[in-house]
């Protein structure tokens, strides 16, 4: 995730661009802060029980540097996380698949599955930037294909059918690893949809360090469904969402045979603070 970020005091109340300053690699967003009387709340999730084992660490393991986000299982093949996750964050270049793993359901010292990728894929035209705006935050979502499909039950994404249902009252459950939690889900409940700005979802969902990649969660009358993943921390209260229907057609062509290398190797600037 992103480091700490702060809100532009002289910005009016409509979104006009996210950057991230150089010396803090912070997200700032042009929006004001919400009042925080009803903010969602915050939970460590300690519990077997659906979808905990399906949602897990998506670790880099390389010779010299580990990192770690947040993915879903949302297919028995398939773990939806964030794309800028799978890039090395000082080098630019993309993490190297084998050094890639998933390890869904993971409590304290166990885990549910550990899950190797046979590929990976990134949205069309993703790359990772110091300077991204929202259109490039819509970018970031990207998919592990997995060796061998998973037994476990998988979240599967919100299809657009399910997704009339979603009104301004509609509140939702983001889940992710956060670093200070590291082997424990954390979930921050109840939250809302603040606005909506070229394709990118701001919520009053809080997320940290490690959460990047995890699932926006909603209840639906078929159980729950996958809206969105977190991209990026705006502030203590707020978060940048890449939702569901940006990334339909990466999941059209979930298969290995049309990747020639691990995920694009375009990079144009220097990494934010991400993992």
């Amino acid at each position: 995730m992103h480091g700490s970020a702060q809100v532009d005091k002289g910005a009016n109340k409509k979104f006009r661009s996210l950057a991230f300053w150089a010396a803090a690699s912070a997200l700032i967003i042009a929006f004001p802060a919400p009042l925080r009387a009803d903010a969602p709340e915050l939970q460590v999730i300690d519990s077997t029980d659906a979808p905990w084992p399906s949602i897990g660490r998506v670790n880099v393991a390389g010779f010299r540097m580990t990192a770690m986000c947040t993915g879903t299982l949302i297919a028995p093949k398939i773990v939806l996380t964030a794309a800028h996750c799978l890039f090395n964050k000082r080098t630019q270049k993309p993490h190297p698949k084998d050094d890639l793993l998933f390890l869904a359901g993971v409590r304290r010292d166990q885990y549910a599955a550990r899950l190797e990728p046979a590929c990976v894929k990134t949205q069309e035209d993703f790359a990772p930037s110091r300077k991204p705006k929202l259109a490039d935050i819509r970018k970031d979502a990207a998919i592990l294909i997995l060796k061998e499909a998973s037994r476990l039950p998988p979240v599967p994404p919100l299809s657009l059918k399910e997704a009339r249902l979603l009104t301004k009252e509609t509140r939702f459950r983001s889940a992710g690893y956060r670093q200070g939690r590291r082997y424990l889900p954390t979930v921050s409940s109840g939250c809302k949809l603040l606005a909506k700005s070229k394709d990118v979802w701001i919520t009053d969902c809080s997320t940290d360090h490690g959460a990047s990649g995890g699932p926006l969660l909603v209840e639906t009358p078929h159980g729950l469904r996958v809206a969105g993943i977190t991209s990026a921390k705006i502030d203590d209260d707020r978060s940048a969402i890449v939702p569901f229907y940006t990334w339909q057609d990466l999941l059209k062509n979930a298969s290995c045979r049309s990747v020639d290398a691990p995920i694009p190797p375009a990079a144009r600037y220097t990494v934010p603070k991400r993992n």
